[in-house]
């Protein structure tokens, strides 16, 4: 143990150093001249293909690289140097920290259990690394856009031509952006635009640049019109300038008020050990209460916790990020068990039949949460997650009454009660003494038929070490029968196996819950997905040529909340627009949104498009107020919720591992000191 210590304190200064050299050929390279400076690049991307190419090959970092290069190339479309280059830079990014945390912990505490945490905790890591490392990317690439639409504007006022200052503003811009410009330039002069616009849709990282090449398509194919604040295309680009920093500002507050909270969350699994050694140090009969049952039990209940609290975090964390990127395909492991012989049987059994409320209730929660999963996976989830609480709460049993038994022949034995657990070396040695006299008769005496006092003071009168006095026999006797007793006591009983069925009914609700809870989430963001959606249709209803249903087509592209509700109704709009617009209200009975859909209906027939909406201009700073009015108290909501969740598994820790053992032990020490004096 000591010479693997001793090689990751070397390989932790190696990596000190190297860090500390690279940081020195960082500042070196400033101050040199661009020559070398670009030979300097030219060798780190010259090391990142070979990185690329050789890790790939390696099976766990392989799927890492896989998994980076996928999250990168749905925000942007690289060309492939740039996307290995960027996959490698984060990859040995993730890399690094992770060794470094298994490093610090390996070394600082002399643990293997602890060092097995450290390395799940890394796991964990490297997705937070990843969504860190990628967020930054994103917001790169938001701020880009808005300065990228501001030198468009400033070049169509002077040429007055989309397209091109649409190219001339992506000559300008940092390269990310650049090929988001340029591929727009290319699908507005291509021969057949809208086809290539309806591609570029369906890859395109963030909805602003959707809703910008939307817009400039239209322009371009309508022409430009003057409105009562000037030219139509720069009054959208205005109101798009000013949706896309509301979102930035609201991204890095919440950023800056929700960071690291899913850190804090897991904290509390790798905090136990440093809680154990100091309490066990300090505090020596803690060591019995740590190593039972019930520090078993705190233990499992505080890892929980920092799962679920975790989970939780997660939660509230992917509606911010499922508003700015494509979602990421996840492998849906139950699609895979449904195609299982005979799973799909049994699991259409226990799915609420179609028609019914219930299956109603569910599939709406799955559609209103923005989840991934049908009704069937849903259940197949439930069901898996049911039976692993049932089989751990068995297999713990199992464990605590192995447990219980090796505590009662491995702890020390003794005599007489000490204070807070403290002993003398000669203590010591005297308790591994009585311990070793009470195992051996132990074992000769557990296999009987009958066990009674007489024959438990028989054989211990036969040992050579039996106590002379009659007081010590009697209570050696008396040690004796209470151990074997405890010990005839440990075999798995019928309540326990109660426990595990109520494990296994809370653990089928559990999924429910965690989706219930997202749901909650997301409802926060409904009003405010409404307000984007005045902010488009004050843009779209300019144009002439504009219609109903296209308006339901920007809306359903920009959306997310109400993306399945609005896919629907377009699908239905051919068949009876008032009749899928009413089924729209149905679907989706949020006030706000309702009232846009009662606009629409009067759209259809009775009055012009701008007329149905001409009150989002005239009251544009009213909405306006009232939008920054909502997001700053969704903001307060969002941190209330994320602190909540983050910090209360550390308070678990602090009261169910620190203070609640101290109290009970504290507790157990005064009932024996009590008797000590009521017996002399």
């Amino acid at each position: 143990m000591i010479n693997i210590q001793i090689l990751l304190i070397i390989c932790l200064i190696a990596l000190v150093l190297s860090s500390v050299y690279h940081y020195v050929s960082v500042r070196k390279n400033k101050t040199s001249t661009f020559g070398s400076k670009k030979e300097s690049n030219k060798r780190l991307l010259v090391f990142y293909q070979k990185s690329y190419v050789e890790l790939s090959k390696l099976p766990v970092l392989g799927k890492l690289i896989r998994q980076v290069r996928f999250r990168l190339a749905t925000i942007n479309p690289y060309d492939e140097l740039t996307l290995r280059r960027e996959t490698m830079r984060i990859t040995l990014k993730v890399l690094a920290i992770s060794f470094l945390v298994i490093a610090l912990m390996a070394i600082f505490s002399k643990n293997l259990v602890m060092v097995l945490f450290s390395i799940m905790g890394v796991i964990v890591l490297n997705t937070l690394l990843i969504n860190v490392f990628v967020k930054r990317v994103e917001d790169r690439l938001l701020v880009q856009l808005v300065n990228y639409l501001e030198e468009v504007r400033h070049d169509y006022q002077e040429l007055k031509l989309v397209d091109e200052a649409i190219y001339q503003g992506a000559q300008r811009s940092p390269h990310d952006l650049k090929l988001q410009a340029e591929r727009i330039h290319e699908i507005l002069t291509a021969k057949d635009p809208k086809k290539d616009l309806e591609a570029f849709y369906t890859v395109v990282p963030n909805r602003y640049l959707k809703m910008f090449a939307g817009i400039s398509f239209l322009v371009m194919e309508y022409g430009d019109r003057l409105v009562s604040k000037g030219s139509m295309f720069l009054n959208a680009l205005s109101k798009l300038v000013r949706e896309i920093r509301d979102d930035v500002l609201r991204r890095r507050r919440l950023s800056y008020k929700l960071s690291n909270l899913s850190l804090f969350a897991l904290l509390p699994i790798l905090l136990t050990f440093p809680i154990e050694t100091w309490a066990t140090t300090y505090f020596p009969i803690m060591n019995q209460f740590y190593s039972g049952n019930i520090g078993y039990i705190l233990r499992i209940i505080i890892y929980s916790a920092c799962i679920i609290f975790y989970l939780l975090v997660r939660k509230i964390s992917e509606i911010e990020e499922s508003r700015y990127m494509t979602t990421t395909s996840r492998r849906n492991w139950e699609k895979h068990v449904y195609e299982w012989p005979g799973v799909s049987w049994i699991i259409d059994r226990v799915v609420p039949s179609k028609r019914t409320r219930k299956h109603y209730e569910v599939t709406l929660l799955l559609k209103e949460s923005n989840s991934p999963l049908t009704i069937e996976w849903f259940y197949i989830q439930r069901i898996v997650v049911s039976l692993t609480c049932f089989i751990g709460v068995i297999v713990l049993s199992f464990f605590l009454h192995w447990n219980t038994s090796h505590q009662i022949y491995t702890n020390l034995t003794t005599e007489a009660s000490h204070l807070m657990g403290y002993m003398t070396d000669e203590e010591k040695l005297r308790g591994k003494e009585l311990t070793d006299f009470d195992n051996a008769l132990i074992r000769d005496l557990k296999g009987a038929d009958t066990l009674t006092r007489e024959a438990v003071l028989e054989r211990v009168i036969l040992m050579p070490d039996a106590p002379s006095e009659s007081a010590a026999l009697n209570n050696t006797v008396t040690r004796i029968i209470e151990k074997i007793e405890v010990l005839n006591n440990q075999y798995f009983k019928w309540w326990e196996l109660l426990i595990a069925i109520g494990g296994a009914c809370i653990g089928f609700f559990i999924p429910l819950w965690l989706t219930q809870f997202q749901r909650k989430m997301r409802i926060m963001e409904i009003q405010n997905e409404v307000d984007q959606f005045h902010v488009v249709i004050s843009i779209l209803s300019q144009f002439e040529r504009m219609n109903v249903q296209s308006i339901l087509e920007w809306m359903e592209r920009y959306s997310i909340i109400f993306k399945p509700t609005l896919r629907k109704c377009i699908a239905n709009f051919d068949s009876g627009p008032e009749r899928a617009l009413e089924e729209l209200k149905d679907d989706a009975p949020f006030i706000s949104f309702v009232r846009i859909v009662n606009r629409l209906q009067l759209a259809l027939e009775k009055i012009p498009l701008i007329e149905a909406f001409d009150d989002l201009e005239m009251e544009q700073e009213f909405h306006r107020e009232q939008k920054i009015d909502r997001m700053n108290r969704l903001i307060s909501k969002k941190v209330v919720w994320g602190r909540i969740c983050g910090w209360a598994p550390a308070y678990l820790l602090i009261f169910l591992y620190l203070l609640f053992p101290m109290i009970y032990v504290s507790i157990g020490q005064m009932d024996q000191t009590m008797q000590q004096i009521m017996n002399i």
